[in-house]
């Protein structure tokens, strides 16, 4: 991993000064029984559980449709996670409610976090955040040694971990060379793990099966088998993948479960699939299978984007209309039981007439090769690997040294220009003289 990691370095140095990114706007996010929209006007609506900390106080009941919560005035991408929400406003600032992740460096809500962002991650216990320049900075809760080491300080603050990145999800970027990578981050020391080449976009399907969903350069949309494995130099949960396999063509939008195809059919899948759409209700013969992607199903026609949670999945139809679906999985249940009551909509339900656009998909590469997994990032060659060697073989032992891991914050002196590029393209043909001779 060291060496992958030296060279992915390398080809960013040689890159040269990223240009700046241009703002991205996503105006629907859902987490749990939360839910967020942001209208055309640019208020951002926060309404459902309040467990998440943006609706209101954590003890009081769900706040219905009817009686959202304004949280911010001018708003362009909001996303959400298990503890908080963040939200990122026109002139690039982003903004916190609630949970740990944010709550360290915030006296109140909303707190203010970076400016110059282009679009945020939020995770369990920490946040992520893509910046115009190219640069990666997350935050939140330590974790591993650095948690180890600073008991006392459970959080860290904002810290640069990656240049030249385009898009973001979770723990996952993608460069402008189209690599997808993982990013390592305990709280005190990070590393950049290659896992992709070829790669538009990213997201992290959770469900029965564990995976990555992959948009291409050509834009079609891949299904990446995921598992996740422990380094022990690193302590870090690497994760690993199996071969990619295609789901969808043009694929102008996609959310974990979700892709919404160039003539605007929406296409649903896994567990928080919505249910099939008939007559204005749920098809009776939908049979409500979302135990594997290959459950691909067709919902309804004439969306732009669309999220989804258990009980049920916002939608943007091509009038910039805000609609409410109902959920598959809900539908079942609702069967089994014989329940007449529940929480999520039965039939769809327009919800505002006009909400903010979301960002056009970006321009296919037409022929452009399919997304090819690293080497290193394999699960085969992972399993394969030769078995480490007995305790009685010191010599073989040392010839495996752990990785050195830079501390993030060092990171953030790296200069990106020609000066730095040279060097780089010295010292790598230093390298390779010395290995011919």
């Amino acid at each position: 991993m060291k060496r992958l990691a030296c060279g992915l370095l390398s080809a960013m140095l040689l890159a040269g000064t990223a240009a700046a990114l241009e703002p991205i706007s996503q105006p629907i996010a859902t987490s749990g029984y939360t839910y967020y929209a942001i209208r055309a006007d640019g208020a951002l609506l926060a309404w459902g559980d309040s467990f998440h900390g943006a609706v209101g106080p954590a003890d009081q009941d769900p706040l219905p449709w009817e009686e959202a919560n304004v949280l911010l005035e001018n708003a362009r991408y909001v996303d959400a996670g298990f503890a908080m929400a963040a939200v990122i406003d026109e002139d690039g600032t982003l903004w916190g409610w609630g949970g740990h992740a944010g709550r360290t460096f915030g006296e109140k809500e909303p707190y203010r976090l970076l400016e110059d962002v282009v679009s945020v991650s939020v995770m369990d216990a920490t946040c992520a955040a893509l910046r115009a320049d190219g640069t990666v900075w997350t935050w939140g809760a330590r974790s591993g040694r650095s948690l180890a080491e600073h008991g006392d300080d459970p959080f860290y603050p904002p810290t640069q971990v990656l240049d030249h990145a385009v898009k973001l999800c979770d723990d996952l970027a993608v460069l402008e060379d189209g690599t997808l990578v993982q990013l390592l981050m305990d709280g005190e020391t990070a590393a950049i793990r290659p896992l992709l080449e070829h790669v538009a976009d990213v997201r992290v399907a959770y469900g029965s099966d564990d995976a990555l969903l992959v948009l291409a350069l050509d834009g079609s949309l891949w299904w990446v088998p995921c598992t996740t494995a422990e380094e022990e130099e690193t302590d870090f949960a690497v994760y690993l993948l199996g071969q990619p396999e295609k789901l969808l063509e043009q694929v102008s939008w996609f959310s974990p479960g979700l892709a919404v195809t160039a003539d605007g059919t929406l296409w649903g899948w896994g567990h928080q699939r919505p249910a099939m759409l008939r007559d204005g209700g749920a098809d009776p013969a939908d049979p409500y299978g979302w135990k594997h992607y290959d459950d691909v199903v067709k919902i309804m026609d004439g969306v732009i984007s669309a999220v989804a949670c258990d009980d049920r999945t916002l939608a943007v139809l091509e009038d910039g209309s805000l609609w409410q679906l109902p959920s598959a999985r809900e539908a079942v249940e609702l069967a089994k039981r014989g329940d007449t009551s529940r929480s999520g909509p039965t039939v769809p339900e327009k919800l505002l007439d006009q909400v903010l656009l979301p960002s056009p998909a970006p321009a296919w590469q037409e022929d452009a090769p399919a997304p090819a997994v690293v080497e290193a990032a394999s699960s085969e060659v992972w399993e394969a690997r030769p078995a480490p060697a007995a305790e009685s073989e010191p010599a073989a032992l040392e010839e495996a040294p752990a990785p050195e891991l830079k501390p993030a914050r060092e990171q953030n002196s790296l200069e990106l220009g020609v000066l730095a590029a040279s060097l780089a393209a010295m010292a790598l043909a230093t390298w390779i003289r010395g290995r011919k001779n």
